[in-house]
């Protein structure tokens, strides 16, 4: 099969002709707009509140670090052992905040026991 044959310049009128459901489409999103601008007013738009406000500023505490729950409901023994060393968490790519990459490791805040015919630690 010959490629080079259907590859042929394009007059203007079959350029129009081909790409007429492209003009097409383009057309009918501008009316799509339209009509949707004028179904009414926006709800999304700012309100004025049922009451006025009595707060003046916003103190926004964001602390990063400290144990997760996942962390905090799960037996770790090590973790006990290691209470309070340092860990060097270099290299690990969720571990760290900033610059500082060595972090104390903090065991969980209650104690866990034995419960069950499994022994299983709660």
């Amino acid at each position: 099969m010959n490629y080079t044959s259907s590859v042929q310049p394009l007059s203007r009128r079959e350029m129009l002709r081909t790409s007429a459901c492209g003009f097409g489409s383009l057309a009918l999103a501008g009316l799509c707009q339209q009509a949707a601008a004028s179904t009414g007013p926006a709800t999304l738009l700012q309100r004025q509140p049922m009451f006025a406000p009595r707060a003046k500023r916003v103190i926004f505490l964001f602390m990063a670090g400290g144990p997760s729950h996942v962390d905090s409901y799960d037996y770790k023994p090590e973790l006990i052992r290691n209470h309070d060393k340092d860990y060097d968490f270099t290299g690990v790519r969720f571990g760290t905040f900033g610059k500082k990459s060595k972090r104390k490791l903090m065991k969980p805040l209650w104690d866990f026991r034995q419960y069950g015919q499994c022994g299983q630690h709660v």
